[in-house]
């Protein structure tokens, strides 16, 4: 099986966050499945976005390779703090990946 032209393998990586378990995540993986997230790829954490580390995010960060593009429905999913979104922007950049945030996925950052 040969790979795309630039031999990247261009996987769509989708992050969704509540903050408590009273909260429900549907609505942001329903947009991730339309935004083509395939559903395996759709990562959910309950956990306040205040934190630096959660269990889900760590695993995503993980998965980045260059050429994949991490989608979220809004970017206070991923972070509800400008610094942390710099500091989780720092090897994403050094991978060549992209991170798509907002409806309707409109806020597209080459390279964060």
């Amino acid at each position: 099986m040969s790979g795309p032209a630039d031999g990247f393998r261009h996987i769509l990586i989708g992050y969704a966050r509540v903050s408590t378990a009273d909260q429900n995540p549907d609505h942001q993986i329903d947009a991730l499945l339309r935004a083509g997230v395939d559903r395996d790829n759709i990562h959910v954490d309950t956990a306040s976005g205040a934190k630096a580390s959660r269990p889900k995010l760590d695993f995503v960060m993980q998965l980045l390779r260059e050429g994949d593009t991490l989608k979220v429905t809004r970017l206070d999913r991923l972070s509800c703090s400008v610094l942390h979104l710099v500091i989780l922007g720092a090897d994403p950049v050094r991978l060549g990946t992209r991170l798509a945030g907002g409806w309707p996925f409109s806020a597209v950052c080459p390279r964060w």
